[in-house]
């Protein structure tokens, strides 16, 4: 006797990914077509990293633009970017906005280099997108991960409810500590890698 079967509506169809075998490598994300998503490769897994809401992609523009011109005013030899691509040994992570070393970043453009390395990384910053699949990346996979990668700070953004930036530093132990935070109500303030001084709130101003 044959065995019934069911078919769910296609509301209720579970998305099977075209990948669901592993591990893999750089080689097999490239070869992934493109399909308008943001692909992370982690500890050999292909994982999909949610594109950045229009609210999101407002406010990583907005300081991308403030580090730029901190960095030009400040004479800093420095490559601003967001999203870029960086490899940290065991995975290729792409976030929000990375500041490289200038002379390293030329250098991996010379060379045709799939990602910058990590090495050569001098900050990184994440925008949280809550209730997301990437939330618990950011707030705890990527501070030990960003930390053994040896990056000397690890920016976290929040928009909700209100807006606010947390400064991680790596310390001399090999790990993060929280050095400085900034709000809604406060500017950021910080010497290194430049001299750099932000008012929080404009990341969600409409303009």
């Amino acid at each position: 006797m044959p065995m019934a079967t069911t078919s769910l509506p296609r509301t209720q169809m579970i998305a099977v990914p075209d990948w669901p075998y592993g591990p893999y490598t750089i080689d097999d994300l490239d070869a992934l077509p493109d399909e308008g998503v943001r692909r992370e490769l982690v500890n050999g897994w292909i994982i999909v990293a949610p594109w950045p809401s229009t609210f999101n992609d407002h406010a990583a523009k907005k300081l991308e633009r403030a580090l730029e011109d901190a960095a030009a005013g400040a004479a800093a030899d420095v490559y601003i970017k967001g999203p870029l691509d960086i490899d940290t040994g065991p995975s290729i992570r792409v976030p929000d906005i990375v500041v490289v070393g200038g002379e390293a970043a030329r250098a991996a453009r010379a060379r045709r280099a799939r990602a910058y390395d990590a090495a050569d990384v001098l900050l990184v910053v994440e925008i949280v997108s809550p209730r997301s699949g990437s939330e618990q990346h950011d707030r705890v996979d990527k501070v030990f991960e960003y930390a053994r990668a040896g990056i000397p700070q690890y920016w976290l953004v929040d928009l909700e409810p209100e807006p606010c930036i947390v400064i991680r530093r790596l310390g001399d132990e090999g790990r993060y500590h929280v050095t400085g935070s900034a709000d809604r109500g406060s500017a950021l303030k910080i010497d290194e890698p430049f001299p750099f001084g932000f008012g929080v709130a404009s990341l969600v101003d409409r303009r």
